[in-house]
């Protein structure tokens, strides 16, 4: 899964990374390294008829059209590439409102083994310190943008600190994904690549709580806890 990361970029950057321009109305997020469910977070998606790439912020969370509240957002956070297609929650948007999130790495928790259960985090990202580009959904509800961020079974890589990971698209892969008019997005994307060049280490226990941010919660550190990995 992917229930936190980290997007300290300014938009400038990502703007220029992905060449895309802003959206109407745009307003910039403030760096964060430590981006929880519900925060407000930037996704790049193709400007309404037309091929060209917009930068704009959403509310991460997917609420369907038809949801009660936005509350729903909650439990919708992440959307399984092996029933993105067909569950109700994901399968309209999955036909043509796709997008992409970028992040600087997110986090995983292992949990180690024995008498006392306790999750080391770890920090994920581009070892050449470009950013993640993960596959993503959005939908509008009531006036809100909101966004999911699609997941897969974890690399070889990477299996052993979790057994998911998110949907991670290469530059070749971006057109297709945003292009609203590929219907059957599946065929154009490779959901099993991944990114294969993936720096992964133990960082302080401090990033569990959404509440603590700044840029030392993705220094790597000594892994707190016995049998981690190494």
């Amino acid at each position: 899964m992917c229930g936190r990361y980290a997007s300290a970029r300014s938009a400038d950057e990502l703007l220029d990374f992905y060449t895309a321009h802003p959206a109407e109305n745009f307003s910039t997020l403030a760096a964060s390294w430590n981006i929880a469910p519900t925060s407000q977070v930037y996704l790049i998606r193709n400007s309404l008829g037309k091929a060209e790439r917009e930068l704009t912020t959403a509310r991460w969370g997917l609420t369907p059209q038809w949801a009660k509240s936005l509350d729903f957002s909650a439990k919708t956070i992440n959307a399984r590439v092996e029933t993105v297609a067909t569950k109700p929650s994901f399968r309209d948007a999955f036909k043509s409102r796709r997008c992409l999130i970028p992040a600087d790495g997110y986090f995983e928790w292992y949990t180690a083994s024995g008498p006392i259960s306790r999750k080391q985090p770890f920090y994920i990202h581009n070892a050449d310190g470009t950013p993640i580009t993960f596959a993503g959904l959005f939908e509008e509800w009531n006036g809100v943008l909101t966004t999911t961020i699609i997941t897969r079974p974890a690399i070889a890589q990477l299996q052993e600190v979790h057994d998911r990971m998110p949907v991670i698209l290469g530059p070749s892969e971006w057109g297709s994904w945003v292009d609203s008019t590929v219907k059957n997005p599946e065929e154009l994307v490779d959901f099993s690549a991944g990114i294969q060049n993936l720096a992964v280490y133990p960082v302080s226990f401090e990033v569990n709580s959404s509440r603590n941010n700044g840029p030392g919660l993705i220094h790597p550190v000594p892994a707190e806890i016995e049998q981690v990995l190494w």
